[in-house]
């Protein structure tokens, strides 16, 4: 019998994305019986027929469940990329934080943990279902806020096998590669912090370490966004969300243009079209760079490098370099270096803060965890607070 993937939210049309990667790399991922939940009938079906075209070929079979028991019995890995609410909330939460002009950013600031608060009683009702109908799968999170849901989802499913997945430490290490004309092959990098809140502090070329020369290599250019200045006074290059400190760093809102490239991606695909040309509209690295190689080691005895959202001991999710193979996931240790600790340290506090208003909603706990968030000023955290606390369904 071949091993069950259940995909949680795999009625969206962004599932192509995922179908397509697991097609590209039908040498290193074992052919399953690949599970799409969703509650869209026919988006669904849609789906269905669209995975079943493209890997029935790689031996692959293909499911739709409309009930979250049937796609979890017995299934070895489950990958959650459900959206509760939809992307009307994600417009929602971007207008909200244009009121306060702050960044419309699912992650990370006011809208952040208000998603945190908002997804928690689900994710807890989600873990509770995965413990009792695959207590031994796999769990591969996706979900944004991804350090807080992945934190829920471990507490109540298999907390070694119940990882957070993000393409973007990989991304960045390759993004730097394209600047400096090298390959990743040749390279060795070392990372350290949470989802969205890290830093790749050594970067070695054929055994050469670059980073303390590449602001000078990187002249005028940046990366995604990050500056040479801002890499040479942090003594470390941080993730493209760094940008979000800045003042007035408000990003374009992105929920209409992804609710749009939806609905022309279900219209390419009912046409027929295999794969559906608005696939190139979005990025979705994540598919390819995380997922695809996570199926491929924890379905191999032989153990993989990967860059892991990880709950430790200390109820934090860290974003980690592991071994990851069928036999588990193995933390790597890389410490950071002194100079960044406080940057670490800073941002753990904010998490913790996160979680405490998650366990226990209240103002003065969400204002607690606005006041240690570095995309919020702080004088404008008890405000925000207080908007939150409102529209939060407590």
């Amino acid at each position: 019998m071949i091993p069950a993937v259940a995909i949680l939210g795999g009625s969206t049309p962004f599932t192509a994305a995922l179908v397509e990667a697991l097609r590209d790399s039908a040498a290193t991922v074992p052919a399953c019986e690949l599970r799409l939940f969703g509650t869209d009938a026919l988006a669904l079906d849609r789906m269905r027929r669209y995975a079943a075209l493209r890997l029935g070929g790689f031996g692959w079979s293909v499911s739709s469940c409309a009930r979250l028991d049937e796609a979890l019995d017995g299934a070895a890995a489950v990958v959650n990329q459900i959206r509760f609410g939809g992307l009307a909330v994600r417009a929602r939460d971007e207008s909200t934080a244009a009121g306060w002009q702050l960044p419309a950013d699912e992650t990370l600031g006011p809208c952040g943990l208000a998603a945190a608060l908002r997804l928690a009683s689900p994710i807890r009702a989600l873990a509770a279902e995965l413990r009792r109908r695959c207590p031994s799968a796999w769990v591969l999170n996706l979900m944004n806020p991804l350090s807080v849901t992945t934190a829920l989802i471990a507490r109540g499913a298999a907390p070694g096998k119940s990882i957070g997945l993000c393409e973007l430490p990989l991304s960045t290490a390759a993004e730097v590669c394209r600047v400096l004309r090298c390959s990743l092959d040749d390279v060795e990098w070392e990372y350290a912090g949470l989802n969205h809140r890290g830093l790749i502090f050594s970067f070695r070329h054929r055994g050469e370490e670059l980073l303390p020369r590449l602001p000078d290599l990187l002249g005028n250019q940046t990366l995604f966004g990050i500056t040479a200045d801002e890499i040479r006074r942090i003594g470390a290059l941080p993730l493209k969300y760094f940008k979000l400190t800045r003042p007035f760093a408000t990003p374009p809102r992105r929920a209409e243009l992804l609710i749009a490239l939806k609905e022309d991606l279900a219209r390419e695909i009912d046409a027929g079209a295999a794969p559906p040309p608005s696939l190139v509209k979005r990025s979705f690295d994540w598919y390819a760079g995380a997922v695809v190689p996570a199926l491929s080691a924890i379905f191999s005895p032989a153990p993989r490098r990967m860059i892991v959202n990880l709950l430790h001991p200390d109820g934090i999710v860290r974003e980690i370099a592991a071994s990851v193979s069928g036999a588990g996931v193995q933390p790597l240790p890389t410490p950071a270096p002194v100079h960044l600790r406080r940057w670490l340290r800073r941002w753990e506090d904010h998490e913790r803060a996160v979680l405490d208003a998650v366990a226990a909603p209240s103002p003065a706990s969400i204002q607690r965890a606005l006041e240690l968030d570095p995309v919020v000023p702080f004088d404008r955290a008890a405000q925000i607070a207080r908007d939150i606390w409102t529209n939060h369904e407590h």
